[in-house]
C-alpha cells in the first residue's frame, strides 16, 4: 500500500501530498475493537483499561485521562472539582503561537465542566493589555455541540473540536471507524533530519516571484492509439501545438495568452470518423485554431478565461466574445473534505513557502495534510517528505545533489538539485517505471535551469488478448508524446487579472447551475 502512496508522492512531491486517496488498512492488522471506534494516536492503537470510545449524538467522545495521557498530559496534572464538575488538565512547557503572533513556550492547560458546552484552554505567558492597559491572560472557548459528560464514573469528551484548537491533526477512517490524532509537535520532536538543500532550493524559487516575470514558451501533444478488435482495425490520433506568453506578478497574480492548433482523426474501417464531422455550415471540424486567454490571482482564487475559436463557435455556440468567471476558491471549500484541505489553508501554506525555511514550513504541512486512513499518517507522511527532501538522502555528484527517492518495484523516481557557487540554480525531477510495471514505458521529466524550464513526458503500453483458434480477440497499442517548455525573464509589466473594461462576462459555476436538472419536489 505505501508503494502505490510512494508513487503518486513522486509526481509532485509535496503537491501530490494534498491530493492522496483515502485507504482501507487491512482488517487483518487491527486489534479487537474496544467500544464504537478506534482511536489511533501519534501512529499507536489506544487500549483503553476501563472506558471506551463513545458515539454520542453522531459525535465521537472518548474517555478524557486516556486520551490526554497518550498525547502528554501526566495524570498528576489532571484534577477533578466534584463540587462544581470541573475537569482541569496541565501539560507543561508546549510551544505555541502567541496572541501577538510570536512563538512562545508556556504551560497549556484545559478546563471544562460536565454539563457546559464552553471549553476553555489557555498557554501560560500569551497575555494582551486589557482596557486599563494590563497585561491579562488570553482564555481561549470553543463551543460543542455535545457537552462533556459522565458515564460510569467516567469523563467523557468531544475530541474533535478540542484536538483542532490545540493544533493536532484529527481524521476520520470510515472503512475501519477510526479516530486519527496526531501531536504533530510530538512527532517533530523526535525528527533528526535537516533541510539545508530544500533551503537553497526556496532560496532559488524566491528569485522567480521577487519581480515580476514575462514566461514565453511552446508545448505539443500527440496521441497515437491504434486498437483491433477481432478483424476490426480503429485508428484514433491527436495532435495539439502552440506558443504562449505568460506574465506573473509576484506569487499571486499571472495572465496567460496561448494560440494552438489541435487536429485529430480516427479511422475505422477506413472511415475518418472525425474527419467527416463538420459544422453546421459544413465547414470541417479539424484542423482547429484554438485561442485561450486566462486571467486571475490566487489570493482570491477568481480565475477568467476566454476561448476564441471559429470552428468551436459553429459547432455548439460557444460565445467566443465573452469572459467566463471561475470562483476556485468555491470549488476548492466544496472538496475540503476530499481534500483535508481549504482554499485558505492552501493559500496559507503556499505564502508561507516563500519565507520560512522548510524546517519552519513542515509543522503547519504535517497539520494541515488529510488524516483519512490508519495505514498512512502523520509519521508516513514525515517519513516520505524526509525521503524526498530530507539531506541524508541527498548525494553529490560533482556540482550537483542527486536523490533516488524511488527505487522499488520496477519504479525510479529521481530529485536533482543544480547548484553554482554554493547556490541552487536549478532542477530536475525525473520518474521513470519499468514496462513491465506499468504496462508500458513511462517517463516524467520536469527542469528549470538557470531560467529555462523543460516538461517532457512520454508514455508507450500495449494490451492484448488473444482467442485459441480464432487469433486475436483485442489487440491496443498507445504512445503519449507531451511537452512543454519556457523561458522566464523579469518584467516591469503588470499581469492583468480580470477581463479588459466592458467585456462581457458570464459565472460559469451560474451556467453549469442552470443546465443541470433538478429532481422534482414534493408537494
Amino acid at each position: 500500500m505505501k508503494k502505490y502512496l510512494r508513487l503518486l508522492l513522486c509526481t509532485g512531491v509535496t503537491a501530490a501530498l494534498l491530493t492522496l486517496p483515502a485507504l482501507a488498512a487491512d482488517n487483518d492488522t487491527l486489534p479487537a475493537k474496544q467500544g464504537d471506534f478506534y482511536v489511533m494516536v501519534n501512529g499507536e492503537y489506544v487500549t483503553f483499561p476501563d472506558a471506551v470510545p463513545q458515539i454520542r449524538e453522531n459525535r465521537s467522545c472518548l474517555p478524557f485521562v486516556a486520551v490526554f495521557e497518550q498525547l502528554g498530559f501526566a495524570e498528576e496534572d489532571m484534577t477533578w472539582d466534584g463540587a462544581t464538575g470541573t475537569v482541569t488538565a496541565v501539560k507543561p512547557d508546549v510551544s505555541y503561537t502567541a496572541f501577538q503572533g510570536n512563538t512562545k513556550q508556556g504551560d497549556l492547560t484545559v478546563e471544562l465542566t460536565i454539563g457546559s458546552n464552553d471549553i476553555t484552554y489557555w498557554y501560560e505567558g500569551n497575555t494582551t493589555a486589557d482596557p486599563h492597559g494590563h497585561q491579562a491572560q488570553v482564555v481561549e472557548h470553543i463551543q460543542s455541540e455535545v457537552a462533556p459528560y459522565v458515564y460510569q464514573n467516567r469523563t467523557y469528551i468531544p475530541f474533535g473540536l478540542l484536538a483542532d484548537a490545540l493544533s493536532y491533526n484529527v481524521g476520520w477512517d470510515g472503512e475501519v471507524a477510526a479516530v486519527i490524532i496526531d501531536d504533530v509537535d510530538a512527532i517533530l520532536a523526535a525528527n533528526t533530519e535537516t533541510y539545508d538543500r530544500m533551503d537553497e532550493y526556496q532560496a532559488y524559487n524566491r528569485t522567480f516571484v521577487e519581480k515580476n516575470q514575462k514566461v514565453t514558451g511552446s508545448y505539443s501533444m500527440d496521441l497515437t492509439m491504434k486498437q483491433k478488435i477481432q478483424e476490426t482495425n480503429s485508428d484514433l490520433s491527436f495532435t495539439a501545438k502552440g506558443d504562449y506568453d505568460m506574465i506573473t506578478g509576484g506569487t499571486t497574480a499571472f495572465e496567460f495568452d496561448t494560440d494552438m492548433t489541435m487536429d485529430a482523426s480516427m479511422v475505422t474501417g477506413g472511415l475518418d470518423l472525425i474527419g467527416a464531422m463538420t459544422s453546421p455550415e459544413g465547414e470541417p471540424l479539424f484542423p482547429m485554431d484554438l485561442g485561450f486567454s486566462m486571467r486571475g490571482d490566487t489570493t482570491d482564487g477568481i480565475f477568467y478565461f476566454k476561448l476564441d475559436s471559429k470552428q468551436l463557435g459553429n459547432l455548439n455556440g460557444w460565445d467566443t466574445e465573452s469572459w467566463y468567471k471561475m470562483d476556485m476558491a468555491a470549488f476548492y471549500d466544496a472538496m475540503s473534505e476530499q481534500t483535508g484541505m481549504t482554499y485558505a489553508q492552501l493559500m496559507e501554506l503556499s505564502n508561507a513557502s516563500l519565507d520560512e525555511s522548510f524546517s519552519q514550513l513542515l509543522p503547519q504541512m504535517l497539520k494541515d495534510m488529510p488524516l483519512n486512513s490508519v495505514a498512512f499518517t502523520t509519521t508516513d507522511y514525515l517519513e516520505l517528505l524526509n525521503t524526498i527532501c530530507g539531506d541524508s538522502h541527498f548525494v553529490k555528484s560533482g556540482s550537483s545533489y542527486v536523490n533516488t527517492f524511488l527505487n522499488e518495484g520496477g519504479i525510479q523516481g529521481t530529485f536533482t538539485l543544480y547548484t553554482s557557487g554554493g547556490k541552487v540554480n536549478g532542477y530536475a525531477m525525473e520518474l521513470k517505471a519499468d514496462p513491465d510495471v506499468a504496462g508500458g514505458e513511462l517517463s516524467i521529466t520536469t527542469s528549470m535551469k538557470g531560467s529555462k524550464m523543460e516538461l517532457a513526458m512520454n508514455m508507450e503500453a500495449s494490451q492484448g488478448e488473444g482467442q485459441e483458434g480464432s487469433g486475436t480477440l483485442y489487440q491496443v497499442d498507445m504512445t503519449l508524446d507531451m511537452m512543454m517548455d519556457g523561458t522566464y525573464q523579469t518584467t516591469s509589466t503588470q499581469p492583468a487579472t480580470e477581463p479588459p473594461a466592458g467585456a462581457s462576462v458570464v459565472d460559469l459555476m451560474e451556467l453549469l447551475g442552470s443546465l443541470i436538472p433538478t429532481e422534482p419536489t414534493m408537494p
